[in-house]
């Protein structure tokens, strides 16, 4: 009798706590539109030439796909180039995301962040210096109540054999990533450990 007594009483306990599991969850718009994105990695890709408006090649690197469609985020390697065509920088980029809160609710909102060693070069193909992005957390204003938190990769140190030509004020140009979507070109800028955008027109 008491065996089955306890018996009841640990499956009322599961069922209770299963119950407000389920309640919990919130749902997430676009939670999982690239996939569970390990290691900043999309579960579909494409490798693209991405050109500026007079055709000139100005980066090539694969892009996440959504829904069958090419996306703006970047990650792993990408080739950089100059509106001459003649390679200025080389490294990885990470994808991530934070939570906002749009119309229909929470919504996920994804970006892309330079990591790990960044190559610079001169106009003439020499390598003119070399940077290491560290990622670091950054808030974020949202239209949530508080906002959130991100990943974004910044330089903490510049090399002794660079301060003659990296500044400060290179490292904060640098270290901003813009991207166009949706005829809008955004620009994010991390400062003091906080993330700021700012948008223009892309027609």
């Amino acid at each position: 009798m008491n065996k089955t007594i306890s018996l009841i009483i640990i499956i009322l306990i599961f069922s209770c706590g299963t119950k407000n599991l389920h309640q919990n969850r919130v749902f997430i718009q676009d939670d999982k539109l690239y996939g569970e994105l390990e290691n900043g990695i999309p579960e579909k890709d494409s490798l693209i030439e991405l050109k500026n408006k007079k055709g000139t090649v100005i980066g090539i690197g694969k892009m996440a796909v959504e829904n069958n469609d090419v996306s703006f985020l970047k990650f792993d390697l990408w080739k950089e180039y100059n509106s001459n065509g003649i390679l200025s920088a080389e490294g990885n980029y990470k994808i991530s995301s934070y939570i906002d809160c749009c119309t229909a609710g929470a919504c996920r909102v994804f970006y892309y962040y330079r990591i790990g060693k960044w190559k610079y070069f001169k106009e003439n193909g020499e390598l003119d210096f070399t940077l290491d992005f560290v990622p670091k957390e950054h808030s974020v204003d949202t239209r949530c109540q508080g906002g959130d938190k991100m990943i974004f990769g910044i330089v903490e140190n510049i090399p002794l054999e660079y301060w003659d030509r990296v500044t400060i004020n290179k490292i904060y140009e640098l270290q901003k990533i813009s991207f166009s979507h949706s005829y809008t070109i955004s620009t994010m800028i991390p400062l003091n450990g906080k993330m700021y955008y700012e948008t223009e027109n892309d027609f």
